[in-house]
């Protein structure tokens, strides 16, 4: 069985760590090193290019001389190149090296300087520098650093002058001497080599400047592109769905002229098919709020779904001037699938125009809003869409909480002009003979309230007739005929519909919506605000017909179907209000069979009851419309009788008494029950209140008792 070491393991990879560690720290020398040799400022880089190649000629007129230390060729190199390199270091790596190096004469200076350092140095003006091997070397070098300057064609002339003056001068001294000619060859042979060599240096130099030039400027301009695309989806993320599409696109188009600084930009929306709205603008002072597809640039962008550029506006035979001094545009569809989304519009001047970097800008930017936009929007309907369910709701609960059938009404016209932005409302009801008609309206006329609805005739006609809804952009029957000469709009047809109202599936209304102008169609979206809302005015006036119809009955006498005794407490009082308020006489009957409890006894109480009706109805068709019956308990019966004064109350009483007695002639389940009636009359004097206008009619009945029977008595 063996072990293993953990310390034997952990060398290698300590090694190795310590290896990685020491090339680090050699990668960051070397750059720091390149970064020193190979600045960015092209001028300090070649002050220290310089002060390293007079360095590097020193080193070997040093070197030479080391070698032939009796020679003292090259000792003028070293006292010469030295200096000037400590010189040329400290401005190279000073801190004023920046702005020395900004020279033009210092960088036009300096490839002839170092060469003519080399010239003197090694005294090329000699005859004898022919027969010097090492001085050839110099001249090369100072030749190669020149190449990397622009004075390269100074240094080069120099170099040919100078050397010219050698081979001159040689010829001269040689004259007739005899010496050897092969010096003079391989000097001039060098010094063309040298010249040629320095011109190839110049010309890759130039070839490799040029290819870093574009380099740079494809850098800058990727450069510049990152920061459109990161300016844009700045811009774009303000589409974050947390505010509508149109205040956000006021924001977009000034972060756009800010941004790209381009003096005019504008943003436009389709309304529909066939028109352009401006939602958000920078730098006019007039902008054009609404352009027709088609119609000038915009317009034309808009209709072909292409970009449009124009240099030239003023030639364009579609151009709309919103500003005078405008000369060039560029237009962009925002295109999403097949869809147009809206248009982007840049407008330059004289003193900035639009060119065709800015045309790939507007692409770009409708690029990027497209999907932003097209999403933006879908936020936009979904908000809508809550809003209108939630406000639909809210109203809901209202009316469903409200058991009033007429604030109901009311309540619900209003509801739907606000929701459907409607011009006019029209709640149709189904009353109680079958017949529709007008229960109240919004931009209605009120003289047209209870008016008859025909089915089959008009708007809401139609929808009576199909018990369906009915959408229609040629609405001119709206209101009745009566009145459509003052309907708002005029005689121009309308965009409405109508929507039925049904009740457990049974038409009961008809809910009527029109807007002023055919073009204001309704949408998918408030199609489906106003089913939802039908539905739910649907159960409201369900539940406060229930209401009703169940109040109705806690008011009404089961047997007779005559108002009941609680009824008429609270209707006496009401009455009697009314007429103080108003000063109008009020009257009281109170009526009561005779005798009636011997009919009982003698045929039972189930005939006893037939009578009870017989008399309920002779009494109700005795009275006028206005006057309320009520059956008060057993056989007594009270007539309310408003703006009825005693004697008019005397000859109702009259009409009831002989309606009784008419009416007891006839048979009652095979047997004939002769019946009387009195009654008791008092009119409204000084009582306080209707209890006591009650209490004087009962007294006035007494009365008639006493007297008899069978007859009518006043207070």
């Amino acid at each position: 069985m063996s072990t293993a070491d953990p310390a034997g393991a952990a060398l290698p990879s300590a090694r190795a760590a310590t290896r990685s560690v020491a090339f680090g720290r050699r990668a960051r020398i070397y750059a720091r090193v390149a970064i020193e040799l190979w600045p960015r400022d092209r001028g300090v880089a070649e002050l220290r290019w310089a002060a390293m190649t007079l360095a590097i000629m020193a080193t070997l007129g040093g070197l030479a001389t080391l070698i032939e230390p009796f020679s003292s060729h090259f000792v003028r190199v070293v006292t010469i190149a030295v200096p000037a390199s400590l010189l040329l270091a400290v401005a190279g790596w000073g801190r004023s090296g920046a702005r020395v190096a900004r020279s033009r004469a210092l960088r036009l200076g300096l490839g002839p300087f170092v060469l003519i350092v080399a010239l003197v140095g090694v005294g090329t003006l000699q005859v004898e520098t022919l027969s010097i091997p090492a001085a050839g070397p110099l001249v090369v070098l100072a030749m190669a650093f020149a190449a990397l300057t622009p004075g390269y064609p100074i240094a080069a002339l120099l170099l040919v002058v100078a050397s010219s003056m050698v081979l001159v001068g040689h010829w001269q001294a040689t004259q007739g001497s005899g010496l050897r000619s092969d010096l003079t060859t391989e000097f001039v042979i060098g010094t063309v080599v040298t010249l040629i060599a320095s011109a190839g240096m110049v010309g890759v130099l130039r070839v490799a400047t040029r290819a870093e030039r574009r380099a740079q400027r494809l850098a800058a301009q990727r450069r510049a592109r990152l920061d459109a695309l990161e300016a844009l989806n700045r811009i774009i993320a303000r589409f974050d769905g947390s505010r509508p599409v149109a205040e956000v696109i006021g924001s977009v188009v000034d972060d756009i002229a800010r941004e790209f600084e381009i003096t005019l930009v504008s943003m436009y929306l389709p309304i529909d098919a066939t028109r352009l709205t401006m939602v958000g603008v920078a730098g006019y002072d007039d902008p054009f709020h609404e352009i027709d597809v088609g119609v000038g640039i915009i317009g034309r962008a808009a209709a072909t779904r292409r970009t449009q550029f124009v240099a030239n506006v003023l030639a364009d035979p579609d151009y709309r001037a919103a500003r005078a001094d405008v000369r060039s545009e560029v237009a962009a569809p925002i295109v999403y699938g097949d869809e147009l989304l809206g248009v982007v519009n840049f407008e330059g001047t004289d003193e900035r125009p639009i060119g065709p970097p800015h045309v790939a800008l507007a692409e770009m930017v409708v690029h990027a809003l497209s999907a932003a936009l097209r999403s933006a929007r879908l936020d936009d309907d979904r908000r809508t869409r809550l809003h209108a369910i939630e406000r639909v709701l809210t109203v809901s609960r209202d009316l469903v909480a409200d058991l009033d059938r007429p604030r109901i009404v009311a309540s619900v016209v209003g509801v739907a002009a606000e929701l459907l932005s409607a011009d006019v409302v029209a709640l149709v009801s189904r009353r109680a003979d079958g017949v529709f008609r007008t229960d109240a309206g919004v931009g209605f006329p009120p003289a047209a309230i209870g008016m008859e609805i025909v089915p089959g005739h008009g708007l809401v006609g139609r929808c009576i007739a199909e018990a369906s809804r009915v959408v229609s952009t040629q609405v001119v029957d709206m209101w009745p005929a009566d009145f459509r000469a003052m309907r708002p709009g005029g005689d121009a047809p309308h965009a409405g519909m109508a929507v039925p109202i049904i009740v457990d599936g049974t038409l009961t209304g008809v809910l009527g919506v029109t807007r002023v102008g055919a073009e204001r169609t309704f949408t998918d979206l408030e199609l489906g605000i106003a089913d939802l809302l039908s539905a739910h005015v649907a159960i409201a006036l369900r539940n406060a017909d229930l209401h009703a119809r169940v109040a109705e009955s806690a008011m009404r006498d089961p047997l007779t179907g005559l108002l009941n005794r609680r009824y008429f407490d609270e209707a006496v009082e009401s009455a009697h209000a009314a007429a103080v308020r108003n000063d109008t006489p009020l009257s009281l009957i109170v009526l009561d069979l005779d005798r009636f409890s011997d009919v009982n006894n003698q045929y039972g109480h189930a005939l006893g009851d037939s009578v009870l009706r017989r008399v309920a109805r002779a009494i109700k068709g005795a009275v006028r419309d206005g006057d309320v019956v009520v059956r008060y308990g057993g056989e007594e019966f009270v007539v309310i009788a408003p703006s009825t004064t005693d004697d008019g109350a005397v000859e109702a009483a009259e009409r009831i008494r002989s309606a009784v007695a008419a009416a007891t002639w006839e048979p009652v389940d095979g047997h004939l029950v002769p019946l009387t009636i009195s009654a008791g009359v008092a009119r409204l004097v000084d009582e306080p209140d209707g209890r006591s206008l009650f209490r004087a009619a009962d007294s006035a009945l007494l009365a008639a008792k006493r007297a008899g029977r069978d007859r009518v008595s006043r207070i």
